[in-house]
């Protein structure tokens, strides 16, 4: 009896196992992958639910500036001010209003009060103060302050 058959089924076993050993490998790492953004999309959702804003007034303060008052009335912190979107309507279509931009349509944080705990954070109970510069003469008629994680209050001024 030849060596050879016995060489050829010793290596086509080991070229078997190496196979199943690669594909039992991949398939874990894709199970930890998903499994990590399934956690990850619960923790999203959770903060989502405990989040939630009102728009409490607006004020016109001359011809291009509009003060508005967002109170956090959920029990999750708003951390990243500069990340809110803030959309007017001046008669047309909603204009999105992006943060610290030049020229117009721009918003800026002013103030947020009170502001003792976690000092730029918008906490929960804390009310924050928009100034949105629009236009010149452009009459807002409807003002929408969407949070981060996409919570959104709106309100006709």
């Amino acid at each position: 009896m030849s060596a050879g058959p016995l060489v050829a089924s010793g290596i086509g076993i080991l070229l078997l196992v190496a196979t199943a050993y690669v594909l039992v490998g991949g398939t874990l790492a894709t199970t930890e992958v998903v499994v990590e953004a399934q956690s990850n999309l619960v923790m999203y959702q959770e903060a989502r639910m405990r989040t939630a804003i009102a728009v409490q007034n607006t004020t016109t303060v001359d011809n291009e500036t509009l003060s508005v008052d967002v109170k956090n009335t959920g029990s999750e912190p708003i951390v990243d001010i500069p990340l809110i979107d803030v959309y007017i309507d001046i008669g047309n279509a909603p204009v999105y209003v992006p943060y610290k931009k030049e020229g117009v349509n721009y918003w800026n944080d002013t103030k947020i009060d009170p502001d003792h705990i976690h000092p730029g954070e918008l906490d929960p109970g804390e009310t924050l103060t928009l100034s949105i510069t629009h236009e010149k003469d452009a009459k807002p008629i409807w003002v929408q302050v969407v949070t981060p994680n996409g919570v959104p209050s709106s309100v006709y001024v």
